[in-house]
């Protein structure tokens, strides 16, 4: 009975040191690091509205951003892995079975996320497992023609050939269309060539989850076939960024269609946040139709998850870490971090959340026009499998460059000098355009072909870089 009360007694001793070191650990938490996903048009306003939220709740607990700390960064996940100081984490959902296989995301249970109801299923679905969540939807985002509202043959098309009925092909060789035709969309990036391939694939068959092709001769020919035709409809410089005398940056082409340029083009919500306020009263868009035939699958959307990383654990800041994500998701906060700013306007970013769209309707009616376009198409998450990193590294490279091959268009080059006029013409276009399939017998000084007045020829042939 003695060494028993004196076992009794150790572990008794024992247990109360082992709380005083895990209270301590606790206790000594006074500040937590997050990763905010960084491709939004105003990344500040995000981290004053999560701020804000966070200190009605713990004011004694600071919020470091990666964004904001010397020599870090977070990229959102496309070449990145989750820093190991960071807290939370935002990152595209098109990574969601890597990460998991990797361990990088931290289990969540059903009664830790607050209002689970109120997200639009295709964002919930696709973050759970078994009834395991592993991530907290965040933000949404999809492929989106846009047009203006009144253009009833945009409006009315239902496929992608009838869309190229309407816009045409090789209808402007410059950048920036000089009036209102053609089509404007990014296929510069590989990413963004390997993201829009599978998006097409799945438009033509359908299979779900995303089968991975891992060498050229596995390319759906229609899906490739598709992306030439999207490019055809604008022009090379606009579709690929190819010369470095150009910089596209993300939200151009929503700003050239606010100022007249384009008569539609393909990109994502957030585009209206640098629109003219006449041009948001005047805009249209949908979903853009990626096959031949009217739309027989789901739509597939994008979306940027909130996780939790798994070394809060050791930390000790595991929960502090779920409820911090439970802040940066709530309604009250996206509210905040995705609506409007001191100009008055939102930043036009997809939300996950009914009740977001429900709010920011109120004052912005293209809210409730972009929530229908996910109530309309009932999405899947675009998400790839855990070979997900791999096969973008092994692939992105091979279908950006057979969706370029045959471009059947003339392309607009830099001049070796400045063409002073018709005379002059002939000389040094032909020289700037020898080795891209001569000269087709056009030049101009004049915007937006000839940005800040510098001479382009157009050039029969559009070389790969």
């Amino acid at each position: 009975m003695k060494k028993f009360l004196n076992f009794g007694l150790m572990l008794a001793l024992l247990l109360t040191m082992l709380m005083s070191v895990t209270g301590a650990a606790l206790a000594d938490t006074t500040e937590l690091t997050v990763g905010l996903y960084p491709y939004v048009p105003r990344l500040e306003q995000f981290k004053t509205a999560i701020r804000t939220e966070w200190n009605q709740v713990h004011p004694e607990i600071s919020l470091t951003f990666i964004s904001d700390i010397p020599d870090e960064d977070w990229d959102g996940g496309y070449y990145y892995d989750p820093p190991e100081n960071a807290d939370v984490y935002v990152f595209d959902a098109l990574f969601f079975d890597y990460f998991n296989s990797q361990n990088w995301l931290e289990p969540i249970q059903a009664s830790e996320i607050e209002n689970l109801n109120d997200f639009v299923d295709y964002a919930i679905d696709g973050v759970q497992q078994d009834g395991t969540y592993y991530a907290i939807p965040q933000l949404g985002c999809a492929n989106v023609l846009f047009y203006q509202k009144n253009d009833s043959a945009i409006a009315n098309a239902t496929n992608l050939d009838q869309i190229n009925d309407t816009l045409g092909s090789c209808t402007y060789t410059s950048e920036i269309p000089p009036d209102r035709r053609g089509l404007m969309l990014d296929m510069s990036g590989g990413t963004t060539n390997a993201s829009l391939y599978l998006d097409i694939a799945h438009s033509l068959n359908g299979e779900y989850p995303f089968p991975l092709p891992w060498n050229s001769g596995e390319l759906d020919d229609n899906a490739i076939d598709n992306m030439q035709e999207l490019l055809a409809m604008a022009s090379y410089e606009n579709g690929t960024d190819s010369d470095p005398f150009y910089e596209i940056k993300s939200y151009d082409r929503g700003q050239w269609f606010s100022d007249g340029w384009g008569r539609a083009f393909v990109g994502y919500t957030e585009s209206m946040s640098v629109m003219s306020e006449q041009t948001r009263e005047n805009i249209g868009f949908k979903v853009m139709p990626l096959s031949q035939d009217d739309e027989s699958y789901p739509a597939v959307f994008y979306a940027d998850v909130i996780a939790i990383n798994p070394t809060t654990n050791d930390r000790g800041t595991r929960d502090l870490a779920v409820e911090l994500a439970n802040v940066m998701a709530a309604s009250q906060t996206m509210i905040a971090s995705i609506g409007p700013d001191g100009s008055g306007t939102p930043q036009y970013l997809m939300a996950t959340r009914p009740t977001v769209f429900d709010t920011l309707d109120n004052s912005f009616p293209l809210y409730a026009d972009m929530h229908r376009l996910i109530e309309d198409n009932d999405p899947r998450m675009f998400k790839l499998n855990e070979q997900s990193r791999d096969w973008l590294n092994a692939m992105k490279d091979t279908i950006r460059t057979e969706a370029r091959e045959d471009y059947p268009c003339d392309c607009d080059r830099q001049a070796s000098q400045q063409i002073p006029n018709n005379y002059a013409a002939p000389l040094i276009c032909n020289a700037t355009c020898a080795n891209y399939g001569g000269w087709n017998g056009q030049w101009t000084n004049e915007y937006p072909a000839a940005p800040s007045g510098v001479s382009v020829c157009g050039c029969n042939a559009c070389n790969l870089p």
